[in-house]
Formats: structure tokens, sequence, C-alpha cells
């Protein structure tokens, strides 16, 4: 009798913890407004260094055939001694395979209540990522306005979901391969080293898109893993402005081996990514 009484009772505290874990994971879709995703990671990250992007023929062409010269002039393009193809870049860029392997975490919750690029856009975000330099210094990054408008090409007025982007697509650089981003924004960000304020209205890109990068952290042509995920962190050379965006390095406190400190920061999360409220991302 008392066994029986015993598994009942082990039988309903089962049944109450399940019911708890499914109420509090109801509550916690229950609490996203309207339009709200929200993004985390902690553990492995990467810092990207300069380095020349080998061009893929198929967004590039060939100096015989060249293609999008508008993405990227010819004259950028470095060409292979027997003059049949494209190289890389001629300049070092921030889309590398030049990469140091660091730690940090990341959160975001965005707000895509705008279509289309407008000052009057509704979008909103609030990020925050921590990350540890491969030069040991700490560094955080706070973002919490969006960019409106773009300059060059759309910004689905900050804050953009499940759309196609960088290849040749026309929106983001092409030295990316063209990828599905659940999350897309642009906005204005405040960067601290250890602890300190360095500068503040930096640009900051921010994406959640399928995995470019492949299993040795290398970046190819195309999208290496369909399937996983990865946080883009990107803060190019650029300050906002009244006028739009400025010319500016970063204040990266990182000195490069040619003396010179990195004037931009580009990071990519990959530990323990996760993402609520992309109906996508959901299904999967």
């Amino acid at each position: 009798m008392f066994q029986q009484i015993n598994t009942v009772g082990r039988g309903a505290a089962l049944a109450l913890v399940a019911a708890l874990v499914i109420g509090s994971q109801a509550s916690a879709h229950k609490a996203l407004k309207t339009g709200e995703m929200r993004v985390s990671a902690n553990g492995f990250a990467i810092w990207q260094l300069p380095d020349k992007r080998a061009l893929d023929p198929e967004i590039f062409g060939t100096p015989a055939a060249p293609l999008n010269g508008d993405l990227l002039p010819v004259a950028a393009r470095a060409i292979s001694a027997d003059g049949a193809s494209y190289t890389t870049i001629k300049k070092p860029a921030m889309f590398s395979n030049n990469i140091k392997k660091i730690s940090g975490s990341f959160n975001m919750s965005v707000q895509d209540l705008t279509a289309k690029d407008s000052m009057k856009s509704r979008d909103k975000i609030s990020m925050e990522a921590k990350f540890k330099g491969p030069n040991g210094k700490d560094y955080r990054v706070v973002v919490k306005r969006v960019v409106p408008v773009g300059p060059d090409h759309p910004f689905f007025g900050g804050v953009g979901t499940n759309v196609l982007m960088h290849g040749a697509t026309g929106i983001g650089t092409p030295l990316v391969a063209e990828e599905f981003s659940y999350i897309t924004a642009w906005g204005l960000g405040t960067l601290y080293i250890d602890g300190q304020k360095v500068d503040d209205k930096r640009i900051v890109h921010i994406m959640v898109s399928e995995r470019t990068r492949d299993d040795n952290f290398k970046i190819g042509f195309g999208v290496a893993n369909p399937d996983k995920l990865e946080i883009h962190l990107a803060m190019p050379p650029l300050k906002g402005s009244p006028k739009g965006p400025v010319a500016s390095p970063v204040p990266s406190g990182l000195t490069l081996p040619n003396g010179k400190t990195q004037p931009f920061m580009h990071v990519n999360f990959y530990g323990n990514i996760k993402v609520l409220g992309n109906q996508f991302l959901a299904a999967k």
C-alpha cells in the first residue's frame, strides 16, 4: 500500500514538474512583444584580423568577363600571374581567414516592426556583447538604437528578418557568401575596453545567419553548414553622424604586426547559440 502511494505521489510530482516547465516555456513565449526575437550565445568566438579575401569567380567573374563591378570595382581586384582569374582583393579587409580564437557572450532583443527604410521606423534593438580580445583586453559593445535608413542599400528599417544577405544580393558586402539571415540589424553602438568607454555612435552590423564557416572556422565561397548558426558582430571604420555614416577608424586597442591599430572589429559567436521568436528556427 505504501509503495503504491509513493508511486502515485512520484507520478504526480513528475506531472507537476512537467507542467511547470511547459508553463515557464509558454510564459517565455508570451513575454515576447510583437515582432520581437531574442538571441543569446556564450562561449567560443573568433576575432577576425585584416586579410585579403579570396574572390569567388561566380560572383566576380574573370578579368576577361568581370561581374558585379558595382559591388567591387575591378581596380580593387588582384589578378593571377597568367591573367586568367581574379585572386584576392588588393587591400586587407574585415572578412577574413586570419582569425584568433577567443570567448565571449552575446545577448540581443530586437523588434522588427517596420519593413522598409524610414526615419519613422519603429524597429528596436537592445544588444550587449562581451568578449576577451586576442590582446587580453576585455571588450563590451552596447547597441540601443537602430540605424533606420541605409546609405548604400536598404537596412529594412534597422532590423530585417529572414532575408538573403551578401553575395550578389546587393545587401551588404559581396566578399561574404550569399546567406540566409534570420536576423539582420544595423545600429549605433558604444565601445568599452577594460571597463572604460572609448567611443560611441559607432556603426554596428549584426547578423544571426546560417553558418558560412567550416569546422575549422575558415570561409570559402559558399555556406559551409546551413543547419548551424553563427552570429556576426561587425564594426566597420564608420561612425554615425547627422548626415549619415562618416569614415572613422574603430579605436580597437589592438596593435597589428605593422604597428598600426586595427581599424575595425569583427567578432563571430558560436557557443550555445539560442534564438527565441523566429518561426523558421522554431520549426527545426
